[in-house]
């Protein structure tokens, strides 16, 4: 009898011990099924605005998780480029973009491209432009008219005044050229020259203008078939 209580008494601190075993031993094994989530790609905004001169736009940049979780701000774990210093600058570990003052401003707008860098993965773009406040654009072009069925180039011109002055400032290559009927002419290129194209008939027409920085045009020029 003696002998039994006294192996009894030693089953429990084993079985202790045992249970103790098996429960790291299960932790250990969950622990593989349960993997970090990691960021597989990042996406930079926002895009596409334009700034004042001196002004300032923080980007943000989102990463997108692998198990599908809401995506994680890793702003400040990017590191960040600016393709254009003529445009601004940008803090490398912070997103924020920083215009040019407005005497180092030349020939606006510019504009830049801004990237950001997480890691291995493709790097994330967006654009950012910088320009003053324009007071005034205006267009023209030559000739409005011509011949229907031929194809002549017209000459566009665009001219803008900006508040921090300079008068009369031509914005060829800046503008965004809007043109009502792309049958008469398809584009304008940064010259200014647009080709009418052919087969166009009497009364055919088209009316153009220009956006900079964000303001329409003062007018519009019309180029009419006769």
């Amino acid at each position: 009898m003696t002998t039994r209580r006294r192996f009894a008494g030693k089953r429990l601190p084993l079985t202790l011990a045992f249970g103790v075993l098996v429960a790291a031993a299960i932790g250990a094994a969950c622990s593989g099924f349960f993997v970090s989530p990691t960021v597989t790609a990042i996406t930079i905004g926002p895009t596409g605005l334009t700034v004042g001169p001196s002004g300032t736009l923080q980007f943000v940049a989102s990463g997108t998780m692998s198990d599908g979780s809401p995506n994680q701000i890793v702003t400040d774990k990017c590191y960040w480029n600016s393709s254009n210093s003529a445009a601004g600058s940008i803090g490398t570990n912070n997103g924020l973009f920083t215009a040019v003052s407005e005497s180092e401003l030349t020939s606006p707008p510019q504009s830049s491209t801004i990237t950001a860098a997480y890691q291995a993965l493709t790097p994330a773009t967006a654009t950012v432009s910088v320009c003053p406040a324009v007071t005034s654009l205006t267009v023209g072009a030559s000739p409005t008219t011509f011949t229907h069925g031929t194809t002549p180039t017209i000459i566009f011109t665009a001219t803008a005044v900006f508040a921090t002055g300079g008068g009369n400032q031509n914005v060829l290559s800046e503008v965004t050229w809007n043109i009502s009927n792309t049958s008469v002419i398809s584009s304008i290129s940064s010259s200014g020259q647009g080709t009418v194209l052919s087969g166009t008939t009497i009364g055919d027409s088209t009316t153009v203008t220009a956006t900079l920085c964000g303001v329409n045009s003062n007018n519009s020029v019309t180029i009419t078939a006769d």
